[in-house]
């Protein structure tokens, strides 16, 4: 597996270099009018996503899952009799897929206070104040049921062998309402997966496990190669968790999947913001239901020490994590960084230490005392966690979750439109 940054694109979407995160401005959104409304009303005024693509997926899939998720996908997955267009198996190929916004007007900052939502900036003579962000709508690893990534890595009684199935077929909409067909569709989609994200293109069966680790260890073992120079992709090579209700599943597959969606991610950010960015990671809760948030996050901070070990983060100029629930997770994010110099490794709540916990980087560039490094030239990421199946951002209210409340109250929606004649045009 390359471990490198992607090659920058020889084209991104079109956008003001000179913007920053640092202070907000009038929006064209009229006083009391609903943001979302307004920015899908007037899309054409705003870029489209930079789409950044795992090489095994074909881009006839990366239009499919861009254009065709349903308009809402609150807990559920596929559903049959309902003309879902993306299965289970497909979703989770959209983990390898990253749409992400170059820039994001959002009304108020993001805060968590007996609900999502979000701090509003006000009005000024007439017109909504926002912030110019730029918005990683990558999609989580999906453990929210047992029918999407958990399928995808867990073991069954008889080996499961890997096979690259090159350009294939989508399925038609209507012959995924088959059972039987779709299971077979999913079948070779899950072991191109399988091909991709395992040395040896296979994965053994249950009685062949012998690195058996509990959730609890393996997360200690994920600790100790964060905190470590090793090779960590290799040290997980049959390497086995045991989860809740017995299943068995794959930490190498787990670990490449987390490597390919930081590559793709920090592979666009660091094309769209030569001036710096800040990153913000708020860990999801939802998706890791049948997992557990605490193993996602050091997956997540695991792939950031192969790539930190690997590549130099030129334009990152702050990596933050929400450490709310996970006391552990900053420091360990300070270890898997450790090589890159100029990057500060914080707790986002030390970026929102403004006016109504609003976002102030020069109080955090004091605080640090890292006034000279222009950090407030830099765009602050937004990453959310976005849903492989649904147009959540487009439709969820504010308070829902993360999306929701990133979707209600910014342009991210008229960005991402399913109907965006320029949708696909920025893709590498």
């Amino acid at each position: 597996m390359d471990y490198r940054l992607k090659t920058p694109p020889s084209r991104i979407p079109p956008i003001e270099l000179k913007c920053s995160s640092s202070t907000t401005h009038p929006s064209s959104i009229p006083m009391n009018k609903d943001p979302r409304k307004h920015y899908l009303n007037n899309s054409a005024e705003l870029p489209p996503p930079l789409i950044s693509s795992s090489s095994f997926i074909p881009h006839s899939m990366t239009a499919h899952l861009m254009r065709r998720k349903k308009t809402s996908a609150l807990g559920v997955k596929f559903e049959t009799r309902c003309q879902d267009e993306i299965t289970d198996m497909e979703g989770a190929l959209h983990t390898f897929v990253t749409p992400v916004v170059p820039l994001c007007h959002i009304v108020g900052d993001y805060r968590y206070q007996y609900g999502h939502g979000v701090s509003n900036f006000g009005v000024t003579n007439g017109k909504t104040l926002v912030r110019d962000v730029v918005m990683s709508a990558s999609i989580h690893m999906d453990f929210e049921t047992k029918l999407v990534m958990l399928a995808v890595c867990k073991l069954g009684y008889e080996e499961f062998l890997g096979v690259d199935a090159g350009e294939w077929e989508i399925l038609g909409v209507d012959e995924k309402q088959d059972e039987k067909l779709r299971r077979q569709y999913d079948r070779v989609l899950r072991s191109h997966l399988v091909y991709h994200l395992t040395r040896d293109h296979r994965l053994p069966p249950r009685s062949a496990a012998k690195g058996l680790l509990n959730v609890e260890e393996a997360i200690a073992l994920l600790e100790e190669l964060i905190s470590s120079s090793s090779e960590i992709g290799d040290s997980l090579i049959d390497k086995f968790v045991e989860i809740q209700y017995g299943d068995f599943i794959s930490l190498e597959l787990l670990i490449n999947t987390a490597i390919q969606q930081a590559r793709n991610e920090f592979s666009a950010l660091e094309a769209l913001c030569p001036q710096g960015y800040v990153y913000t990671y708020n860990p999801a809760s939802i998706f890791a239901a049948t997992i557990g948030p605490d193993l996602l996050n050091r997956l997540l901070l695991a792939a950031m020490r192969v790539l930190s070990d690997h590549n130099t983060f030129a334009n990152m100029k702050v990596f933050a994590f929400n450490d709310y629930t996970d006391t552990k997770a900053v420091v360990l994010a300070k270890l898997a960084l450790c090589k890159q110099e100029s990057v500060l490794v914080a707790s986002t709540t030390e970026l929102f230490q403004g006016e109504k916990d609003q976002y102030d980087i020069s109080k955090f560039a004091e605080s640090h005392k890292a006034t000279g490094r222009k950090l407030e030239d830099a765009m602050l990421v937004i990453h959310n966690n976005s849903d492989g199946f649904g147009q959540n951002i487009e439709s969820e209210h504010a308070s829902g979750s993360l999306d929701g409340a990133i979707g209600a109250n910014s342009s991210a929606a008229a960005s991402l439109k399913r109907d965006r004649d320029d949708l696909l045009d920025f893709m590498f």
